[in-house]
Order: structure tokens, then C-alpha cells, then sequence
């Protein structure tokens, strides 16, 4: 008798991994009802079986009988799994994410796509809690150095940090340096450093392992997150967390790059305020060196 799908089995491979397994396997009515899935997964966290029977044109106990084919409970089970993936931010299961605005022209999905990015906005600032912002600002100005991670979107966030700090303050990193391991930098890391960590959702496995090594080692550590901060943050000594949740396939940014702009504004300041003239020898020799125009 086959065992019941547990947590831990459930949670073992995706609901497309499953079907491409198994595929070739299936019945003709099985792959029709695949196929629904495969070209809108995101939609099965929304349907009832019920739906998505009469969206393949199928009987309700097949589409029932097709989920426990690979390896689900039941289809509440697989639906969990849909949600979890939606949540997560995965393009496959967003695609569709627009569509309602999209058949109403070009006109309307713009300004619902302006509006949805103000909301973001907004909502990121109202959640911002003074306090947090100001020990980071003086975290990140008074620190020896500043480490900077983040991987996949996350790093051009990193990136961007970085190009806005390095005009006001020494010894701005971002890590690990191509060709480099993180290991070869954090091992010199100590507690009069700071770190400031990007991690938006899709976030690798690196992030959480990361952190432990930064809290073991006393580094301060800024964590910049989506508003689903995921488990790192429980490492972290400062959260920000932003509003990105997209009207469309891609998240939004616009308010990660706005409290971005905000924090390395502030450590400006900060470092203005002390009489900090790295700004001013920086301008010098950009003259001097005829780097711009």
C-alpha cells in the first residue's frame, strides 16, 4: 500500500518538477490537464478543483486522482504548494499577474502599474520605524568598514549601495569580489565592522549562512528585506523591510531603491555633520584626474 505524502515529501519538489517526471507516464486526459497547469501554475493557487476540472475539461474526480498521481495528499495539497510558490515570487507562477488591466489598454495598465508602485512606496515608509533607521545611519557611518552583500536582484541593490557610500566614507565592499569566496573576507571581519545585507525574496541559501557567521563574529548587520523577511532576519541586529510585491510578472523596487537612497542620504549627513571631508577630497580629484565631465 503506497504511505500517504508527507510535509517533508510534499515539500521535496515542485508541483512542475513532479509533472515533468512523470509526463511521458501520463494518460492523454492527465496531459491536458498537465498542460493547464504547466502554462499558468499561479493559477492553481486560486482555483477550486472544481475550476480547474472544467478549465481542462475534465471530471473533478480525475483532477483529483491526478494530483494524488504525483504524490499529493489531495489537491488542497497542492494547492498549498501554488501558494507557497506565488508567495515566494516565482515568475512562472506570475506570469498572469496584469492580465485584467492588460485587456483594458495600455492606458489603463499604466496607470494602475504607477499606482500600485506609489502603494509600495508609501506603505514602505509608513512601516519605517525611526529609531531602527537612525542606530543603522550610525552603524554605516560609524563603522570601519562596510560590507555589502546580496545575490542575484539583490546584488545590483548591494551594488547600488556601495556606489552611493564609497562618495562619503573608505572601505565600502561589496562581497564576495568575483573569483572570491564570502569565507575569505568575513574571517576578517570583527565587531567594529558593519554589514548591510540585501535579501529580497528568492533569496539563496548563502544569505541565512551568511548572517550566522556575521552575528558569531559581532559584526552589526543592517538587513534589507522584502516585507516576507524570511529567516535571516532573526540574525540581524537592524530590519528594514520593503514594500515589493509587483502588479505584473517582475517585483517591484521602486521602494527598496527609495529607502536605499534614504539610508546612505542620511550617513551623508551624518558624516557632514563630524566634519567629514572625504566627500570634498573625492571631488578634488575627479578634477584633478579628468575622470568626468
Amino acid at each position: 500500500m503506497a504511505s500517504i505524502p508527507t510535509k517533508k515529501n510534499k515539500a521535496s519538489a515542485s508541483i512542475e518538477s513532479r509533472i515533468a517526471a512523470q509526463y511521458e507516464q501520463l494518460s492523454g486526459i492527465d496531459q491536458r490537464l498537465a498542460d493547464i497547469i504547466l502554462s499558468a501554475p499561479g493559477q492553481l493557487a486560486m482555483q477550486t478543483a472544481t475550476e480547474l476540472a472544467e478549465s481542462a475539461q475534465v471530471s473533478k474526480a480525475t483532477a483529483t486522482r491526478f494530483f494524488q498521481k504525483l504524490g499529493y495528499a489531495s489537491y488542497d495539497d497542492a494547492r498549498e504548494d501554488a501558494r507557497a510558490a506565488l508567495m515566494g515570487g516565482s515568475p512562472l507562477y506570475l506570469q498572469k499577474r496584469g492580465e485584467k488591466e492588460a485587456r483594458s489598454g495600455l492606458g489603463a495598465t499604466i496607470e494602475a502599474h504607477l499606482n500600485h508602485e506609489v502603494a509600495n512606496l508609501a506603505n514602505t515608509y509608513r512601516s519605517l520605524d525611526p529609531q531602527v533607521l537612525t542606530d543603522a545611519v550610525n552603524g554605516i557611518a560609524n563603522a570601519q568598514r562596510v560590507a555589502i552583500i546580496g545575490y542575484r536582484h539583490s546584488h545590483t541593490i548591494a551594488q547600488m549601495i556601495r556606489r552611493e557610500l564609497i562618495q562619503v566614507r573608505s572601505n565600502v565592499l561589496v562581497l564576495p569580489a568575483p573569483g572570491d569566496t564570502l569565507a575569505e573576507y568575513l574571517g576578517d571581519l570583527g565587531e567594529r565592522d558593519m554589514a548591510i545585507v540585501i535579501g529580497l525574496r528568492r533569496r539563496v541559501p548563502a544569505i541565512s549562512l551568511a548572517m550566522e557567521a556575521l552575528a558569531e563574529a559581532g559584526v552589526k548587520t543592517l538587513y534589507v528585506s522584502d516585507v516576507i523577511a524570511g529567516k535571516p532576519a532573526r540574525r540581524a541586529d537592524w530590519v528594514i523591510r520593503c514594500h515589493t510585491d509587483g502588479m505584473m510578472l517582475f517585483d517591484s523596487v521602486v521602494a527598496v531603491s527609495a529607502i536605499i537612497n534614504l539610508i546612505c542620504s542620511l550617513t551623508a549627513e551624518r558624516l557632514r555633520e563630524r566634519g567629514n571631508g572625504h566627500l570634498q577630497r573625492v571631488e578634488v580629484l575627479h578634477q584633478k584626474l579628468k575622470e568626468l565631465e
